[in-house]
């Protein structure tokens, strides 16, 4: 049974069990000293690092080296170890976006965590919060490739060496099928669920992984938890969970009883809801490191800090972002029975692709053509079902030329240029029109053109009926062409001069181009753009003082096609 939303609060829970006794000294009192560290000084050990400004950490990384890491890592000196903090892939395997530049994949990161371990010769602990499956697939197609990006994913993270891996939203959600997909065929990464109430039905879930990480005597511990507002926006009746508090008890009993020296928290709270993270670091202070959702694909450069005066510790809350875009790495430095810590937010630029020479050897780079190459070889095209587009469902006009059924249905660009010359010309000297072919040159991975995530963005009406199906079957289909934006045309075609259906072509900005208010035309005629010109596949379509990436690409990219005035 779900627990209220104030469940976390800590004036409704028992003493918590940094204060109950133990056999060793409690986790509470051997932070103590870290919190001193916090508040007396911006040097020396501790998370003063972040206090410094990014200016002042480049100067005296020029000490270090030249390199990356010494850029990012300045006077860290030799962790005991690290923690690689990562979350909310939500199924961005590949760098985010179709533009440069890209940031975020799978790729970078893996590259980016052997030069921790080769080039710093850090131990590295791996943990990922979770909702590694994505929730929903792009420009409104049905979610057709959710699971199959999961497993690539997780094959993905085992490759890097990840310990743990959290179950969030996406997954809870289904559960079954992420065991058949996954989780069934192994035990790598453990995938963390504590508290889920019917655990029993779902074996291959563990609610708590320790290890004692490699080259030092120090264990640490890792359990995840979906708090209640989570909780309840899962909709599967299989799937219900059990008091948080009563269960983040149970799991620190457990850890003392394994002796853990260093606990993690991964928790699902929704960010409304960062207050539903703090209140979890208020209540359980022996988790010095909590990992929780957010709400921005751009994640804040500090943890959440929360004291706790009666014993003089303090926790943080890290948060890290949508997509994949950024990992952080916690320093971990063992200082007698106290850690102090250090931490670096470290987006996953270009700087971190693979060079060229080097990419067809590069593992995680073989699992993204394995994913491409499987979705060729199973049709995953065919597995999308094809919806009405929305000229489809509108009723019949009467007195038209109907062919068939009187559905229109999708008859390709070249079709158009008889009636539409000029704009048939502006289309084919435009990139829409060769938007296919960049599907069939892509590398690294190829066969892009298999992948309906892609194509529903370089083809015309893919996900809808009639339209395009595969190269084979719908050639003319190929490429961005009148009918990405305007709709199926048939009917339009075999009865130009009827009034209704000309406007029914036009309907996204029928009402503002009527009111002649070129600016809201052009803002209707935007939104429709950014569809598949969204910020994650045209990262370039922002808006900025004195820019606007629309009239940039519609009139100075020449892509407004409206006929001539003496065509009119």
């Amino acid at each position: 049974m779900n627990r209220p939303n104030d469940e976390l609060n800590p004036t409704s829970i028992p003493a918590s069990a940094s204060s109950a006794p133990q056999a060793r000294r409690s986790w509470a009192f051997q932070l103590a000293a870290l919190g001193l560290t916090l508040v007396s000084a911006l040097t020396g050990l501790g998370l003063a690092y972040l206090l410094k400004s990014p200016a002042s950490q480049a100067k005296k990384a020029e000490d270090e080296g030249n390199g990356i890491l010494a850029r990012l890592f300045p006077n860290w000196g030799k962790p005991d170890f690290v923690v690689l903090l990562s979350a909310q892939q939500d199924g961005y395997m590949l760098p985010c976006g179709c533009s440069r530049p890209q940031v975020g994949g799978l790729e970078r990161r893996y590259n980016f965590l052997q030069q921790l371990k080769t080039e710093k010769g850090w131990p590295v602990v791996a943990v990922d919060l979770g909702d590694v499956m994505q929730k929903r697939a792009p420009a409104n197609l049905p979610n057709v490739q959710g699971l199959i990006k999961y497993r690539y994913s997780m094959m993905a993270l085992k490759e890097m060496g990840y310990w743990a891996v959290g179950i969030g939203e996406t997954e809870a959600g289904a559960l079954a099928r992420i065991e058949g997909e996954w989780a069934a065929n192994s035990s790598q990464p453990a995938v963390l669920l504590a508290n889920l109430k019917n655990a029993e039905n779902f074996p291959f879930l563990q609610a708590t992984q320790t290890q004692t990480v490699p080259g030092t005597n120090l264990k640490v511990g890792v359990t995840n938890l979906i708090g209640p507002t989570v909780a309840g926006h899962i909709k599967d009746p299989a799937v219900k969970f059990t008091s948080s508090v009563d269960c983040l008890n149970e799991q620190l009993k457990k850890m003392r009883a394994e002796n853990v020296d260093l606990p993690l928290l991964l928790y699902h709270g929704l960010a409304t809801g960062r207050q539903e993270a703090i209140r979890c670091a208020q209540a359980f202070p022996d988790f010095p490191i909590i990992l929780a959702l957010t709400e921005e694909d751009e994640p804040p450069a500090h943890p959440i800090s929360v004291d706790h005066p009666q014993s003089g510790t303090r926790n943080y809350v890290f948060r890290l972002g949508q997509k994949g875009k950024y990992v952080g790495v916690l320093g971990v430095y063992r200082n007698g029975p106290n850690f102090n810590f250090k931490y670096q937010l470290v987006k996953m630029g270009e700087e971190y692709e693979t060079p060229l020479d080097q990419k067809a050897n590069q593992p995680i780079v073989r699992l993204y053509e394995d994913y491409t190459r499987e979705l060729k070889n199973k049709n995953y095209l065919k597995e999308y079902n094809q919806a009405m587009h929305v000229l489809q469902a509108m009723n019949p006009v009467p007195g038209l030329r109907n062919p068939g059924d009187g559905m229109p249905h999708y008859i390709g660009t070249e079709a158009c240029k008889k009636c539409h010359e000029f704009a048939y010309e502006v289309w084919k000297a435009s990139k829409h029109s060769h938007a296919y072919q960049t599907l069939v040159e892509a590398k690294y991975p190829s066969l892009r053109q298999y992948d309906g995530e892609c194509i529903v963005c370089h083809t015309v009406g893919f996900g809808y009926r009639t339209g395009f199906a595969n190269d084979k079957d719908t050639p003319k289909l190929k490429d961005v062409g009148c009918e990405s934006c305007h709709g199926p045309g048939s009917l339009h075609a075999k009865n130009p001069e009827n009034q209704e259906w000309r406007e029914r072509m036009n309907l996204p900005w029928l009402a503002a181009r009527k009111s002649g208010n070129e600016q809201a035309k052009n803002a209707a005629i935007e939104k429709f753009c950014v569809g598949c010109h969204d910020i994650d596949n045209d990262v370039n379509w922002v808006h900025k003082q004195g820019k606007d990436p629309f009239l940039e690409k519609w009139i100075k990219g020449k892509i407004i096609h409206n006929n001539p005035p003496d065509k009119e």
